[in-house]
């Protein structure tokens, strides 16, 4: 894969990505993080691209950043909603928080 590509995109991705990987590790057990919906493939895949340094980065990373990027920027206008009864948060919080991003950072 094009390095230029890589470094536009990891670049991207480090922008819209606010959690460092024990913060999405710790989150990802938390009860709360259950909430949103049931599928974890956005902790593992984020995880994943968290602890791959840039170096090793290859079109199976891009691919799986450009998910979190384009998931990012269809969320970060919209409304947190109601809080999650026991979390203190909403559910798009949460999501946000699923996909790598702590909207109240």
């Amino acid at each position: 894969m094009n390095k230029t590509i890589i470094n536009e995109v990891y670049n991207q991705y480090q922008k819209t990505t606010n959690m460092s990987y024990k913060e999405l590790k710790d989150w990802s057990i938390n009860p709360c993080s259950f909430k949103a919906s049931v599928d974890r493939k956005p902790i593992k895949r984020n995880l994943m691209l968290l602890s791959t340094p840039k170096s090793q980065w290859s079109e199976k990373q891009v691919i799986e950043a450009r998910k979190q990027i384009s998931f990012e920027k269809r969320h970060r206008e919209g409304k947190a909603g109601k809080p999650v009864k026991g979390c203190g948060i909403s559910k798009r919080t949460i999501a946000r928080k699923n996909w790598g991003y702590d909207p109240n950072k």
